[in-house]
C-alpha cells in the first residue's frame, strides 16, 4: 500500500510541476534574441550609452532581419539605430537606415501614406543636418504634399512640414519663396 501512495504522491507533484512550467511558459514566455537586444538598447539608449545601445540595435537587426518579410521589429529596429546616430550628429551613418525605412513604408503602405511622409521629412531632415539641402527639397515637398493630401491642410503634422520646408526655403537663401508660405503659417500658428 505504501508503494501505491508513494507513486500518486510522485504522480501529483509531477502533475503539479507539469502545470507550473505550463503556466510559466503561457504567462511569462521565454525572450526572444531580438526582444532581448532590443530591450538592452532601450536601456543603454535611455542612460545615454551610445555606443551600448548601437552595439545591441545592431544586434537587434541581425535578429530582425531573420524574421519574415514585413516584420514591425525590422523598422522599428531600424528606426532606432538611426535615432542613436541622430542623436550624436552621425548624419552619414542614419542615411542608410533612413533610406530603408522609406522603402519598406512605400512597399507596404504605398507612396502615398502618411507614414511614407514621416520616412520622407526624417530623411530630409538629416541631409538637411548634413548640408545636403538640394537633397533635402524633394523631400520635404512630398511629405508636405503627402500629409496636405491625405491629412488636410490644417493638420498639425502639415504645418510641421510646412514649417520644415519654408526654413530649408530660408536656409538655401531663397526668401521671397519662403514668404509666400508665411501667411499660411502664420494663420495656422494663431488658431
Amino acid at each position: 500500500m505504501a508503494a501505491v501512495t508513494k507513486t500518486k504522491a510522485i504522480a501529483i507533484f509531477i502533475l503539479i510541476a507539469g502545470t507550473l512550467l505550463y503556466f510559466k511558459s503561457v504567462l511569462y514566455p521565454p525572450v526572444s534574441p531580438w526582444e532581448k537586444h532590443h530591450q538592452a538598447g532601450l536601456s543603454a539608449y535611455s542612460k545615454n550609452n551610445y555606443p551600448e545601445a548601437e552595439k545591441h540595435f545592431k544586434d537587434a537587426l541581425t535578429e530582425a532581419e531573420k524574421l519574415p518579410t514585413g516584420n514591425w521589429r525590422l523598422s522599428l529596429t531600424l528606426g532606432n539605430l538611426a535615432e542613436v546616430y541622430r542623436f550624436q550628429s552621425l548624419h552619414p551613418q542614419a542615411e542608410p537606415y533612413y533610406h530603408r525605412l522609406l522603402d519598406i513604408a512605400e512597399k507596404q503602405f504605398g507612396a502615398d501614406h502618411p507614414n511614407v511622409a514621416a520616412h520622407l521629412n526624417n530623411l530630409a531632415a538629416n541631409y538637411r543636418a548634413q548640408g545636403k539641402l538640394a537633397e533635402s527639397e524633394p523631400l520635404y515637398k512630398r511629405a508636405l504634399a503627402i500629409w496636405e493630401k491625405n491629412l488636410g491642410p490644417d493638420n498639425p503634422l502639415t504645418l510641421f512640414a510646412l514649417k520644415n520646408y519654408v526654413d530649408l526655403l530660408l536656409e538655401m537663401g531663397r526668401n521671397d519663396e519662403a514668404e509666400r508660405y508665411h501667411p499660411r503659417l502664420d494663420a495656422l500658428v494663431d488658431e
